[in-house]
C-alpha cells in the first residue's frame, strides 16, 4: 500500500465536509453519467472503467485521520471487481440519472470505502450507459472530464495511463509549502463580510437556473471591450444582484479555484478545488464600467492565490490574532463550471423561463451561484429557502440576466441607476 498527506485541494474537501456531519456527506456525491456509443459489449464497457480505476491512484484510495489529527491517503492495490448491470425496457437520460441519484443517495465513508459506485445501464442487454458516483475528494469536475475521455478512448482498446498521482503531488506540496499564499490570506481574512461567513441556516436548499444566449453576448461584448474576463463579469453582475437583493454594498464570495496551472497537475484525477474568497465592494455613485473593470484584479488576485493548505491558514490566523474555527465556511459560493454539459433541449423551460431543481441538501452554502457556458449562458442560483424564500432564486437569476444585457447596452451614469428587472417571465 501506497500512502502519504492529502493534496491542499483533497484536504480542503475534508475540512469542508466536517460540518456536514454523518448523514450530510451525501453532498460530496458526484453524478457520472456516460453515454456508451454502439459496440461495445456489457463486459468492455465494465472493463474500461476498471482500467480508470487501475490507472488513477485516486479512485483506490482510502482516508485516516493519524494520531496527531492530520489526514493521510492510503492508495490500495487494484482489485478487480465486477460492475452491477441495471437492465432497462428504454434506457432514457433521465432513467440514467435517477440510476445515478440512486447510487448517490447514501454517503460514501471514504476513511474505510473505496470513493466511487458504478454500474452498466442496459436496454435489452445492450450497454448504453456507464453510470457512477464519485467522491469529490477523488476527483473534481475537470478530473470527470478528463475521466469521461480517457473512458471512450479505453472503450476503443487505448491504453489507459495516468499523467501524475495525488500522492505525488501532495509530497511535492509537503516539501515545497506555499507561505506566499498563507500571508496572503492572514492579511485579507480580516476584511471579509461577517455576514458572508457560513450561517446557521438548516432549511433545505434548491436551485432555479435558465439559459440566455443574449447573456452570454452581452457578458462577451463587456468583456472584450473592457478587457476583463467574463468570469469577472459574470461574478460583478451576481455581486449586484446579490447586494440589492440583500440591500447592502459588499458582498463576499468564496470563487471555486480549479488550481490546475501547474504542469503536476495536468490530466490528474483528484480534486484540487479550493475557496479563494473576494469580496465586491459595490459604489451606487461609480460608474458602471469602473465597477466592472475594479472588480477583475480582485478575482485574479484571489485565484492566483487559490493553492494553500487550509489547516495551515487556521494556525496562522490563531497566531494573528483572527482564529477562524472554520477556513472552508463561506455562505456564498461562486462556481464557474466551464462547458455546459449538453445544449438545453427545445422545449425546455430554461430557454425563456426558468427550471427548477430540489435538494435534499440543508447544509453548505445558502447560496452558491453556478455559471457554464454554450451557445448560451447558464445561470444557476442554488439557494436556501430561509435565506431567498418562495421565488427568490428565479429573481435573481433573472436580475443577473437582465443586469448583463442592460450594462452592455450602457446608458447607465451610476452603478445605482442600472436596471435588474427581468427581462423573461419568472
Amino acid at each position: 500500500m501506497r500512502n502519504g498527506p492529502l493534496t491542499y485541494g483533497q484536504l480542503s474537501v475534508m475540512r469542508s465536509l466536517d460540518v456536514h456531519g454523518a448523514d450530510g456527506q451525501v453532498v460530496a456525491n458526484l453524478l457520472v453519467v456516460w453515454e456508451i456509443p454502439p459496440g461495445p459489449d456489457t463486459a468492455q464497457v465494465a472493463d474500461a472503467w476498471l482500467r480508470l480505476v487501475e490507472a488513477h491512484e485516486s479512485l483506490r484510495t482510502t482516508i485516516e485521520l493519524d494520531r496527531s489529527g492530520a489526514f493521510e491517503q492510503n492508495v490500495h492495490a487494484f482489485a478487480p471487481k465486477p460492475l452491477p448491470v441495471v437492465d432497462m425496457s428504454e434506457a432514457t437520460p433521465d432513467e440514467a440519472r435517477r440510476v445515478a441519484a440512486g447510487l448517490a443517495a447514501d454517503p460514501i465513508d471514504v476513511r474505510q470505502d473505496l470513493p466511487w459506485r458504478a454500474v452498466v445501464v442496459t436496454e435489452q442487454s445492450e450497454p448504453v450507459y456507464l453510470v457512477a458516483v464519485v467522491h469529490h475528494v477523488a476527483a473534481d469536475n475537470e478530473a470527470l472530464r478528463t475521466m469521461e475521455t480517457t473512458f471512450h478512448t479505453a472503450l476503443n482498446g487505448a491504453e489507459v495511463v495516468a499523467n501524475n498521482q495525488p500522492v505525488d503531488l501532495a509530497i511535492a506540496q509537503q516539501e515545497l509549502p506555499d507561505t506566499r499564499a498563507l500571508t496572503h490570506w492572514t492579511s485579507v481574512w480580516p476584511s471579509l463580510e461577517s455576514a458572508d461567513r457560513e450561517p446557521n441556516d438548516s432549511s433545505p436548499r434548491r436551485r432555479a437556473s435558465l439559459y440566455s444566449p443574449a447573456a452570454l453576448a452581452a457578458a462577451r461584448s463587456l468583456s472584450d471591450r473592457l478587457r476583463i474576463s467574463v468570469q469577472s463579469v459574470l461574478l460583478s453582475v451576481g455581486a449586484l444582484a446579490i447586494g440589492r437583493n440583500e440591500n447592502r454594498d459588499r458582498v463576499t464570495f468564496a470563487l471555486m479555484a480549479a488550481n490546475r496551472i501547474d504542469p503536476q497537475c495536468d490530466g490528474l484525477v483528484s480534486s484540487l478545488n479550493q475557496y479563494a474568497p473576494v469580496t465586491v465592494v459595490m459604489d451606487g455613485a461609480a460608474a458602471p464600467d469602473d465597477f466592472l473593470t475594479g472588480v477583475y484584479p480582485n478575482c485574479l488576485t484571489a485565484y492566483m492565490h487559490g493553492t494553500y493548505d487550509v489547516d495551515a491558514l487556521t494556525v496562522r490566523l490563531a497566531e494573528a490574532g483572527v482564529p477562524d474555527r472554520d477556513t472552508t465556511a463561506f455562505a456564498k459560493h461562486f462556481n464557474f463550471l466551464g462547458p455546459v454539459d449538453a445544449e438545453p433541449e427545445a422545449a425546455s423551460p430554461l430557454w425563456s423561463g426558468v427550471e427548477w431543481r430540489a435538494s435534499t441538501q440543508r447544509t453548505g452554502p445558502n447560496l452558491h451561484l453556478a455559471i457554464a457556458v454554450g451557445a448560451g449562458l447558464l445561470v444557476g442560483v442554488g439557494a436556501s429557502e430561509q435565506y431567498l424564500p418562495g421565488d427568490r432564486p428565479a429573481v435573481l437569476a433573472g436580475a443577473i440576466e437582465a443586469g448583463l444585457l442592460r450594462l452592455a447596452e450602457g446608458g447607465a451614469s451610476a452603478l445605482s441607476e442600472v436596471d435588474l428587472t427581468p427581462v423573461r417571465a419568472l
